[in-house]
């Protein structure tokens, strides 16, 4: 049996389990990367590295330091506060979420700003007396638009200009992604908070991090909780010395202050790590590997070749490419995803005789769109841990963003960089 049919039946039963849901879905996952493994297309190493990541040690240091928002009882005032301004409404406090999540993750770690976000996020939900999984969805949305709209909004931006240069193309500037960026999170953000939130139920589902009793407001541990998540947030949004001081080393020697000046005890603050979405988002690396060293990616990409033909219209290559990587970025992460398609996207564009960049930017957005399933990128597996929402409702609500998405690319590429 071929490597490439090994991983479709992989895929196949896991998003059929994913659905059906018979057990936890972290099992699932799991499940999925020893699959790979016993198949021979990753090592043992390949599965536990995943659970040995920079990012996990990152979404445990924001854990702990978001937590320490709720015991030191800061989080309630901040959320009856803005929920004056926001009025008892749903659709405002996501309207306002996905705002700032937008900006925000325009210049830092889309993770970073989603761990140091949903405190406040579900404070205010439930101050205003609703579930914050809705909220919480939007908060994933605005990180995934925000990333959009710089050059450094997102890691796989940055690839894909090193993979532009490889390929003897100069690289984008570091606004150039902005104007279709600002049309993804206009058109994204009218779309959830007018339709997309619609589509979700509320699960009634509160974080780990929020399940502690009702502090009283400590203002020494609030000074403390509060200074700190800032500290973070500036080295996570400007960072000098990135070799030096990582986000996850920031977000580590937070969570060590925290415990260390007693805002939390050692067992609060394991207490308010979520270990499923840790376990998920460990196995999404493990099978995203799996998926990359069966060769599915060359498969789809010489089905794309067929497909365009000879002589293809740049319009029929820019919605084909788009499609595609769209789709392998669903099973794979967007990174390999891009360092895959760009260098036959930039090879058709220069074969028909058209300006290889707008085809390059297609690339770019596709790979990024991450919408669609649960494991498409780590921080849809954190929002699954947060809001307990199941397969079917990420597909409901991210297959239209996608669509959203592509309708933002072929709309503004002949206004910015026509073929």
């Amino acid at each position: 049996m071929s490597p490439v049919l090994i991983a479709l039946i992989i895929i196949a039963v896991m998003i059929a389990l994913f659905i059906w849901e018979p057990w936890p879905i972290v099992v699932t996952g799991i499940a999925a990367s020893i699959a790979f493994c016993w198949t021979g297309l990753i090592t043992l190493s390949d599965v536990l590295a995943g659970y040995n990541s920079t990012t996990i040690a990152l979404l445990c240091g924001m854990m702990v330091v978001g937590a320490s928002l709720f015991h030191a009882g800061i989080t309630e005032r901040i959320g009856e506060a803005m929920v004056k301004i926001t009025g008892k409404n749903e659709r405002n406090i996501i309207l306002v979420t996905l705002i700032v999540s937008c900006l925000l993750s325009a210049v830092c770690s889309n993770i970073g700003v989603m761990t140091a976000m949903a405190p406040l996020v579900t404070a205010m939900c439930l101050a205003a007396g609703f579930g914050p999984s809705r909220a919480l969805m939007a908060l994933l949305f605005g990180a995934q638009f925000g990333g959009f709209v710089t050059l450094v909004g997102v890691g796989s931006n940055a690839t894909a200009n090193e993979v532009m240069a490889q390929n003897g193309l100069e690289g984008f500037g570091f606004f150039s992604i902005t104007p279709f960026g600002i049309g993804v999170c206009i058109l994204g953000t009218l779309y959830f908070v007018l339709i997309g939130r619609k589509l979700l139920p509320d699960t009634g589902y509160v974080p780990e991090f929020a399940k502690t009793e009702k502090k009283q407001l400590d203002k020494r541990k609030a000074i403390i909780s509060v200074a700190t998540l800032f500290a973070v947030l500036v080295v996570i949004a400007w960072n000098p010395l990135p070799k030096l001081v990582p986000m996850w080393v920031a977000a580590i020697i937070g969570a060590l202050i925290i415990i260390a000046t007693r805002v939390m005890t050692l067992k609060d603050a394991i207490a308010a790590i979520d270990w499923n979405c840790m376990l998920l988002v460990g196995s999404l690396s493990a099978i995203s590997l799996g998926v990359k060293n069966s060769g599915l990616g060359d498969e789809v990409a010489n089905v794309i070749l067929k497909i365009l033909g000879d002589n293809p219209s740049p319009f029929l290559v820019t919605t084909v490419i788009f499609f595609a990587a769209s789709l392998l970025t669903q099973v794979m992460s967007n990174i390999p995803t891009i360092m895959l398609f760009m260098p036959i996207a930039i090879s058709i564009a220069t074969k028909i005789g058209v300006n290889p960049y707008p085809i390059a930017m297609t690339i770019t957005l596709a790979g990024a769109a991450s919408y669609g399933t649960p494991f498409a990128a780590p921080q849809n597996m954190i929002t699954v841990g947060w809001t307990h929402y199941k397969f079917l409702d990420f597909i409901k609500i991210g297959i239209p963003m996608v669509l959203i998405t592509y309708i933002a690319v072929v709309g503004l590429i002949p206004i910015f960089l026509p073929y």
